[in-house]
């Protein structure tokens, strides 16, 4: 009996090592994304997606290299439905609602923010994920069609380009009210926000992240804004080039924002 109970306690351990070994070595791929090493993490993916197929960890570590934001959508998706409980969770519906709320889809962010609620309600994205819900909404009264039932779109591979767009015809005596701006200075913007708190709050997540992070101040009609701009290129091509890298950083589909 005592050499059974030895043989299963044996076991136990040995499972409980494997799957933090397991996590440990998902972790390190993922910090090198943060570091955007994508072409390494997806040189090694292949063995990693045949080895562990139902792990949330390389579920998520492949959603967050892929080009396609639909497609990484749909995995995070997955992730929730089938390990709800997973570590990997709460960032998953993060990144859900930045892609809804990006893209216009106000209704699906606002429900997914619900869920959200409910399933996390401690979570630090918490905070984030209402304010830009909130500006999305803010931003759709400007442009009734964004309203439309998202079956009756074609998927957008970068919907941040998509919001860029209405915003400009919406509002074309859009101000930036920042200092003055520098001729041929880009970056790279990853949100926009209505209260300047939720601002500072994603500025400190990317410099986190070693990630120079900048509020530019923008006045959209009557509402005032608060756009987080990642990084300081000398041409709009060099800005364009390190586009995946800060896209696998924050989850989105940056925009070219010129300073």
């Amino acid at each position: 009996m005592k050499s059974k109970t030895s043989i299963l306690l044996i076991l136990l351990l040995f499972t409980c090592y494997f799957s933090f070994s397991q996590s440990e070595k998902i972790k390190e791929y993922l910090k090198m994304v943060d570091e955007g090493k994508i072409t390494e993490v997806k040189l090694a993916l292949p063995d990693l997606l045949a080895e562990y197929p139902n792990d949330p960890g390389v579920q998520f570590l492949h959603a967050s290299v892929l080009d396609d934001a639909s497609k990484a959508v749909e995995i995070y998706e997955k992730i929730i439905r089938t390990y709800p409980q997973s570590e990997y969770a709460d960032e998953c519906y993060w990144r859900i609602i930045q892609y809804y709320a990006l893209k216009g889809e106000v209704e699906r962010a606002s429900r997914e923010l619900e869920n959200y609620k409910k399933a996390f309600p401690n979570s630090l994205f918490i905070t984030p994920a209402s304010d830009l819900v909130r500006t999305a909404i803010n931003i759709s009264k400007y442009n009734p069609t964004r309203l439309k039932s998202s079956k009756k779109e074609e998927p957008s591979k970068d919907p941040m380009k998509d919001v860029s767009k209405d915003i400009s015809k919406e509002t074309p005596k859009e101000v930036q009210k920042t200092e003055p701006p520098k001729k041929g200075t880009f970056g790279l913007q990853v949100g926009l926000y209505s209260t300047i708190e939720s601002a500072k709050a994603e500025v400190e997540r990317f410099k986190s992240m070693r990630l120079r992070a900048d509020i530019f101040t923008k006045q959209i009609d009557s509402i005032t804004m608060y756009a987080v701009v990642i990084g300081d290129y000398p041409t709009r091509e060099k800005a364009e080039a390190e586009k995946p890298i800060v896209q696998a950083k924050c989850g989105c589909n940056p925009i070219i924002f010129q300073k």
